[in-house]
């Protein structure tokens, strides 16, 4: 799987599976946001905070006496009085009193030894008590509360000093620390927006199938030899056909295209043999190996080569739907020895067809025999070009039959249907056996489709 995802990484997937399904992380986020926001009626608070600050005198009778100038060792001695302080306002004793005073209910002393803090300032004579509270009033009521008992019952413990109050409690006017509902909602948005973004990304990541032609061009080092365009005229609820993208003399410019580009890029890979084999095979079914057999067939004949097209398919033949043949004679029946001579069948001056037989089926065993490769070797003979559509390599290994020849691979690529991981095995058991792959042709490819050459065809001709 992590090697699935890294092969697959690719900023364009990321941006396009963002573009593809902004809609649904959007709405999952929004249903998260709803659904936290029940919660969070549970979880939302708003926390007050009241101060109020003490200054010790080490004299007691100083509290009183504003007039009285303090050394540095009053202060001194009363900042060490300030723990002894701060420790019986936090006790239990103390805060019984606060219960008992306070015109409050539900509070206990457990419930203010919570609620209640104190902190000395730094080198100085005072220190700050703070109450928390939900509820800014209660917490003014309780600060208040502990203003009024504490220096009397400070001084009924400590027994020195005193202390009084410097900076008096006050209702605060916005929570010191707070959860609102919105904020929860908020959360709830971004993280279901979040966890539905990681489950697309995965899900595309994961996604095998080749939607895109950099695809192709990043997983494999075969060159692509062209772009088929698909312009079937398929219409919802109708079953696909290949009429229209069959070559024929009034056959549309980007199909005429296609394949001139296809046609051009083998020729000029060609080696020195005057026949060159070409193998037509994919992964797997419905990826349109046939149709590009044929068009690649009539496309070199349109330029008065010698072809010769055998379709090598004794499993699922679908040539004779695409060019009929009344004859139910075919390859099976010369190699199984039923016919003295080939059933080579011409369809113009420059292209013959050998068909499948009808007759007999599943002998894919004929293609491994002796009389099969004497077959291939006297048609080179006759031929500038052979072009043999095989059953799909990723099923069936009938395709291998001829690296024991000059042939070389074509392997067929359609968009939104081929996995690459299914190519890549193909590709394998090919170059194990030392097979020449000559390239790939992205069959099926969106006339929108940003990747596609002859997507502004319309536009330029217009203007």
């Amino acid at each position: 799987m992590f090697n699935t995802i890294i092969e697959n990484f690719h900023i364009e997937k990321i941006l396009s599976t963002l573009k593809n399904n902004i809609v649904y992380m959007i709405i999952t986020g929004v249903v998260i946001a709803l659904v936290s926001s029940i919660a969070g009626s549970y979880f939302s608070y708003a926390n007050y905070r009241v101060d109020v600050s003490f200054y010790v005198y080490s004299n007691p009778d100083n509290v009183t006496n504003t007039g009285v100038n303090l050394s540095t060792s009053d202060i001194t001695q009363a900042n060490k009085l300030i723990s002894s302080y701060v420790q019986v306002l936090r006790s239990s004793a103390f805060l019984s009193q606060v219960v008992d005073a306070l015109p409050l209910e539900g509070y206990t002393v457990k419930k203010l030894q919570e609620n209640i803090s104190a902190k000395a300032v730094s080198d100085t004579a005072i220190f700050i008590v703070y109450v928390y509270d939900e509820n800014p009033n209660n917490a003014l009521t309780i600060a208040n509360t502990i203003t009024e008992l504490a220096p009397t019952a400070v001084h009924d413990i400590v027994k020195a000093g005193g202390f009084t109050v410097l900076d008096a409690a006050k209702l605060p006017t916005s929570p010191i620390d707070s959860l609102h509902v919105y904020q929860i909602m908020l959360v709830g948005f971004a993280g279901g927006f979040a966890l539905a973004f990681v489950f697309f990304l995965l899900k595309g990541m994961l996604d095998t199938t080749i939607k895109r032609i950099y695809e192709v061009e990043d997983i494999f080092t075969i060159p692509v030899l062209g772009q088929v365009p698909d312009v079937s005229s398929k219409k919802k609820g109708e079953e696909n056909n290949n009429t229209d993208i069959i070559l024929k003399d009034d056959s549309r410019f980007i199909v005429k295209e296609a394949y001139n580009d296809i046609r051009s890029n083998l020729l000029f890979g060609n080696g020195d043999e005057e026949c060159q084999i070409y193998v037509v095979t994919s992964a797997d079914a419905l990826e349109g190996k046939t149709v590009n057999a044929y068009n690649m067939a009539r496309s070199f004949a349109g330029i008065g080569k010698k072809v010769l097209l055998i379709d090598a398919d004794m499993r699922s033949s679908i040539l004779r739907t695409i060019a009929p043949n009344e004859h139910a004679d075919g390859l099976a029946d010369y190699l199984n020895g039923q016919l003295t001579a080939a059933p080579v069948i011409s369809i113009d001056s420059n292209m013959d067809i050998v068909y499948s037989s009808e007759n007999i089926k599943d002998r894919a065993e004929l293609l491994s025999t002796q009389k099969w490769y004497d077959f291939i070797a006297q048609m080179q003979e006759k031929y500038d070009e052979i072009i043999i559509d095989m059953p799909c390599l990723g099923v069936y290994s009938d395709a291998l039959n001829m690296v024991k020849t000059s042939a070389k691979y074509v392997i067929i690529i359609r968009e939104g249907k081929t996995k690459f991981v299914r190519t890549k095995m193909i590709v394998r058991r090919i170059e194990e056996l030392k097979g020449e792959i000559v390239g790939i042709i992205y069959n099926g490819i969106s006339i929108k489709s940003k990747d596609y050459v002859f997507r502004n065809y319309k536009e330029e001709v217009k203007g």
